[in-house]
């Protein structure tokens, strides 16, 4: 095994296997990414242990039609290219899972895939259902994006799907803030103090068991790593992944052989014109969890996406084009699934830190 610490010098180096704790995986994001952390939540929940949803829709309801959705005109434009129940020539309302809770039902929605039902070159990660996760979820009360009862929908979801779910999701929905994932130095809502209000901790205390106080990221502990290789080996090209992403690895992670076992958190999201800048690819709230990462021991994995898009083969791909993970089927139908574009890559990036 390649030593990462060894690794500095390279301005990308390549993923390399290291000791996780398969116990302690968690996936979080916010907006999209709280979209996206979701479905892979759903559809690797044989890996995934733990999820953080800051605001964020039910899994697949981007793309599901219910009995009081307001339909509209499908053009080569449209942003929802997907809807099986929907007529010929018409689509979904963009967002309307968001902008229209209430049209929402959520028995609607489908469970959990099998591992069986998701044929996949190198084989599946079997899917759990019921799940067993630590679920943390967020709405803040001006929130204009995700309108009340989107989230809540994702509430219900995981309280059909999840063994326990009284005992292991949180949901707040009480904090004043706009549209964000809230850090310490994030003002509320209409103010310009900073709230104290930590939302990757209280997301990691629900999730990772032994997590222990937050400590100053170490900037040294902070590699880009080289994604071409998955977009070769997947057959990615043109479908908006990033050349590059970064890992956080803390020192006590990094030893080979002699490392503890450490948790892995996942941090999917948009790095669009950050290039190989370790510093562009991971900033804002990516700093105060890399802090929980650097007390804890725990590994931090941002895969990006916000490379080339080819338009002429996804000419409905305007969110993906913007920088967006795949959460509107914008790139394929299985979207949701292992295979999906976005979603293969990103289990491939986690699957080769954890050895699998």
């Amino acid at each position: 095994m390649i030593l990462w610490v060894v690794l500095h010098c390279v301005s990308a180096i390549p993923l390399q296997p290291l000791r996780i704790d398969a116990r302690r995986v968690v996936v979080a994001g916010c907006s999209h990414a709280a979209d996206f952390s979701h479905q892979f939540h759903v559809a690797f929940s044989g890996t995934v242990t733990g999820a953080c949803i800051f605001s964020g829709q039910p899994y697949t309801c981007a793309v599901t039609r219910f009995a009081h959705d307001a339909l509209v005109r499908q053009t080569p434009q449209s942003s929802v290219p997907r809807c099986a129940a929907c007529p010929a020539n018409k689509t979904l309302a963009y967002d309307h899972c968001k902008n229209h809770p209430q049209w929402v039902d959520v028995n609607a929605l489908p469970a959990p895939p099998a591992g069986s039902q998701q044929p996949c070159a190198g084989g599946c990660d079997p899917a759990a259902n019921p799940m067993n996760a630590s679920v943390f979820l967020f709405r803040p009360t001006h929130d204009r994006c995700y309108l009340p009862g989107a989230v809540e929908n994702v509430a219900a979801w995981y309280g059909k799907h999840l063994a326990d779910p009284a005992a292991t999701v949180r949901f707040v929905n009480d904090q004043p803030f706009p549209h964000c994932l809230p850090t310490n130095s994030t003002p509320f809502y209409n103010t310009t103090v900073p709230s104290m209000y930590d939302g990757p901790g209280e997301c990691l205390r629900w999730t990772v068991p032994g997590l222990r106080t937050a400590k100053p990221m170490d900037r040294r502990n902070l590699y880009v790593f080289d994604q071409r290789e998955f977009i070769a080996s997947l057959r990615l090209n043109g479908t908006g992944v990033a050349p590059y992403g970064a890992v956080y690895i803390p020192e006590a992670c990094s030893t080979g052989g002699s490392a503890p076992s450490c948790p892995l958190l996942i941090l999917p999201n948009g790095c669009k014109g950050a290039g190989d800048d370790a510093g562009a690819l991971f900033s804002g709230s990516d700093d105060a969890f890399a802090a929980y990462a650097e007390g804890s021991d725990m590994v931090v994995l941002k895969p990006c996406v916000g490379g080339f898009v080819d338009a002429e083969r996804f000419p409905n791909s305007a969110e993906v084009q913007r920088g967006l993970l795949d959460v509107y089927g914008q790139l394929s139908d299985d979207y949701a699934t292992q295979t999906a574009p976005h979603m293969s890559f990103v289990g491939a990036a986690v699957k080769r830190l954890m050895g699998l």
